[in-house]
């Protein structure tokens, strides 16, 4: 998949409105220091907690509780009803500022979430393909030309990814899919927020109204967020790579928990995709955690009576990706076994274990084609690769293959759909929600210690006592 940037008239032209307010900021905004801690999210309506019923500032009213514990300010710069045009104003005060206008400069901030989607640019109300392309082009462009100033003022720029709309026909899903792959290409941290609310459709999986989540949809929009992203920014960690022309990876023979990744924060939607090579049946990943149940109630909205959604927790479990009877499986939560039909021989498989939390499925992917999927509704509190893990639950499950070969694992906060699938089989890297990339190509991989991790994130993938071999294999493709 090509990354993107666009040249077009209407861009320069943008560009030049750009350059003239910041022409205009002479004592406003970054004449005065920027607040190394301080975020500042800069969007529209969703941004700035439209449809939370309990008006807390939505998603980013819970990026502001959680980075405070951290010692982060979060500041909401939002406004609803902004597009990639109308927020240029508020970029930066002309002349003297209005005190009811939100600015972006004037808060001084060292990092800005920009929180735009498709929502207000009109794709759907675009009646023609070629009126929709013209919609999606522009977004693209307004979008880059917002990170390139942020970056032009020393701020560093984060987006938040598309996003549903409970009117999406399929062709604007189409474009916004293909917006989605595009955006996690681009140099520019990124969450991946139709992963977290997409109900395979377009639309919102818990949504409020036509263009804004309930209460627990901004909170699946929140938990896409890598906790850890702004303190690997600071630390000045770079956008991932894939390593070049490694023929390495990691060698585990019968593992029980040779590999384990236990987050620091609540996990909802999530991907977990790795190439495997293996022999023999066994485990090769495990999942740990709580299921989930949904529970309804009516509250006020805006003074409106609507069905709230509340995620609660309900049991634990442990699922697993295994090879069965000689081909690849998934095992869920409730012990449904997705047979993929697919043979573990001896080459290398991509498998992809994607989870919807708030529509409730589970996805298995091998090789790039989905294989089958299951309803069950997950909280996951560890991952382990190479085999079942150990104490409850995955203590039952089988050990690891005799032998199997990993590497390219990725670890996502969000889910992943066909596509996204598509271009990490494909063997390029996505970047969205992103907190685990471990090519798996160290030098050594020492008893209880961790391994390379490539993601903006300063998360941890553990080695347990298990020995994990480095093979070099000339014969195998990267």
């Amino acid at each position: 998949m090509t990354t993107f940037r666009w040249f077009t008239p209407w861009r320069m032209l943008l560009s030049i409105l750009l350059a003239l307010f910041v022409a205009q900021t002479v004592g406003y905004g970054q004449t005065a220091k920027l607040h190394p801690r301080r975020i500042a999210v800069f969007g529209s309506s969703v941004a700035n907690g439209r449809g939370d019923e309990f008006a807390r500032d939505g998603y980013t009213g819970m990026l502001r509780t959680l980075m405070a514990a951290r010692g982060w300010e979060v500041l909401n710069q939002s406004r609803g009803g902004d597009n990639v045009r109308s927020i240029v104003p508020r970029f930066t005060p002309a002349g003297a500022p209005d005190p009811k206008v939100r600015y972006l400069t004037a808060v001084n901030p060292s990092y800005v979430v920009i929180g735009l989607s498709f929502g207000n640019e009109g794709l759907y109300e675009a009646k023609t393909t070629a009126e929709k392309e013209a919609v999606f082009k522009a977004y693209g462009e307004g979008v880059q030309a917002l990170i390139d100033r942020a970056r032009q003022n020393n701020i560093v720029p984060i987006i938040s990814g598309v996003y549903t709309r409970s009117v999406y026909t399929p062709e604007d899903y189409s474009f916004l899919r293909r917006m989605n792959v595009i955006q996690q290409q681009w140099d520019v941290p990124i969450v991946n927020f139709l992963g977290a609310t997409d109900d395979g459709h377009g639309r919102w999986s818990l949504g409020w109204d036509d263009k804004h989540p309930q209460a627990s949809g901004h909170k699946e929009m929140f938990y896409a967020f890598v906790p850890t992203l702004f303190e690997a920014l600071e630390a000045g960690k770079a956008t991932p790579v894939k390593p070049v022309n490694s023929r390495s990876f990691a060698r585990v023979a019968g593992g029980r928990a040779p590999l384990t990744y236990t987050p620091d924060s609540v996990v909802h939607p999530f991907a977990v995709s790795v190439m495997v090579r293996a022999q023999g049946n066994g485990t090769v990943a495990a999942i740990a955690g709580s299921t989930l149940v949904a529970k309804t109630e009516t509250r006020p909205n805006e003074g409106k009576p609507f069905e709230a959604t509340t995620l609660v927790a309900d049991r634990t479990f442990t699922a697993t990706l295994a090879v069965q009877n000689g081909r690849w499986a998934y095992q869920s939560a409730g012990g449904t076994v997705v047979d993929s039909g697919v043979a573990a021989d001896a080459r290398w498989h991509h498998i992809v274990l994607s989870h919807f939390t708030g529509l409730g499925e589970t996805y298995l992917y091998v090789d790039g084609k989905l294989t089958g999927k299951v309803a069950e509704r997950l909280e996951p509190n560890r991952f382990v690769i190479g085999g079942p893990g150990s104490g409850p639950g995955g203590g039952a499950a089988p050990a690891g293959p005799r032998q199997a070969d990993y590497k390219d694992l990725f670890i996502f906060r969000s889910a992943l759909n066909a596509d996204e699938v598509a271009v990490l089989a494909d063997g390029k890297l996505l970047q969205g929600s992103l907190e685990i990339y471990a090519p798996l190509t160290d030098a050594e991989f020492a008893s209880n210690g961790s391994v390379e991790n490539r993601a903006q994130s300063l998360a941890a993938l553990k080695t347990g006592a298990e020995r994990i071999v480095r093979v070099d294999d000339a014969g195998s493709t990267n």
